[in-house]
């Protein structure tokens, strides 16, 4: 009894919570859309909350003069300086909250890039990502060293970090490559980024890939961010590749043949169709089949060779193109 009485309870204090908090909102609402700021004065603090997280669901619906228009009166019923406060709030989602609807505002840019210094890898990571996306952000080395990446900072929007990054200042994200100490992810993200800018930054890659053979980790992940460039710059090297002694390397160059479309590499993907290793005779196959007609040719070819190694992974790669 006792149980369900704390229940109703607690559905009760929810109902009465909601109900005053959906008043807050309608009250608000106009306000934020249609409100002159220069006569809005500052909320009480228990609105205050409301009209933050308002002005964030409006603004991801906006652009232009109307959110800039938003924004202003947020900023005079003085949401921004609940944000600057709840930057040094005890929980880490308030802070990590507070700097992404910071980012929004115009002259918050200091707020967000202290916030770099978090004891929270998320929240100097969510930092990070607001910061990239503004021309004044800092260096890109300096934000990988804010980062800690490598000893704290793991997460897969180290790459979106890289490519937004890349968009203001890609020289910058191109020189992480040849910063001896940092970490192999992010050489992989800066990698990772350059790689989605075309041809631009092939010639590059494609020395890095003859320069990395000491670093067994790093060099595969080079040619496949090669081969995703789709530049003729790098064809030499992914040529050189096929030969490595690292089968790692060699599985990653045959990869780059297939997404380069690189026809002049044909024998040499016929040569390791007998590779001792399955998946660089799956990853020569595959390239065979997608560098066109010369390709095919020569897996018809090996689909008939005396060698059952041979002759198993051209016709498992025929029967794979035909389906």
């Amino acid at each position: 009894m006792a149980a369900l009485l704390l229940l109703l309870l607690a559905r009760v204090i929810s109902a009465r919570l909601f109900d005053r908090t959906s008043a807050s909102r309608r009250r608000l609402l106009p306000l934020l859309l249609d409100g002159d700021p220069a006569e809005l004065e500052p909320l009480g603090k228990r609105e205050l909350q409301t009209a933050a997280d308002l002005t964030v669901e409006i603004a991801e619906m906006t652009r232009g003069s109307e959110r800039e228009a938003l924004l202003a009166r947020a900023t005079a019923l003085g949401v921004t300086d609940l944000l600057i406060v709840q930057l040094r709030s005890r929980k880490a989602q308030s802070r990590l909250n507070a700097v992404e609807a910071l980012s929004m505002f115009e002259g918050s840019h200091d707020h967000v890039t202290g916030a770099l210094d978090d004891r929270n890898p998320d929240v100097r990571l969510t930092a990070a990502l607001a910061l990239a996306q503004h021309a004044n952000a800092p260096a890109p080395l300096d934000i990988v060293n804010k980062l800690n990446v490598g000893a704290e900072e793991n997460s897969l929007l180290l790459v979106s970090l890289m490519v937004d990054l890349a968009e203001t200042d890609s020289e910058a994200v191109a020189g992480l490559l040849f910063e001896k100490d940092l970490s192999y992810r992010v050489k992989v993200a800066a990698m990772d980024a350059l790689s989605q800018r075309g041809g631009e930054y092939a010639p590059l890659l494609a020395h890095m890939a003859r320069d990395s053979g000491n670093e067994p980790d790093l060099q595969p992940r080079i040619f496949r961010a090669l081969g995703r460039t789709g530049h003729p710059a790098g064809a030499e090297a992914i040529m050189e590749g096929l030969l490595s002694d690292n089968w790692t390397v060699r599985a990653a160059a045959a990869e780059a043949v297939g997404n380069t479309r690189l026809v002049a590499a044909a024998d040499r993907l016929s040569a390791l169709l007998n590779d001792p290793h399955y998946w660089v005779r799956y990853r020569a196959s595959e390239a065979l089949l997608r560098i066109g007609a010369r390709g095919v040719s020569a897996l018809r070819d090996a689909s008939q060779s005396e060698d059952p190694v041979v002759r198993s992974a051209a016709s498992k790669m025929l029967a794979e193109g035909r389906a």
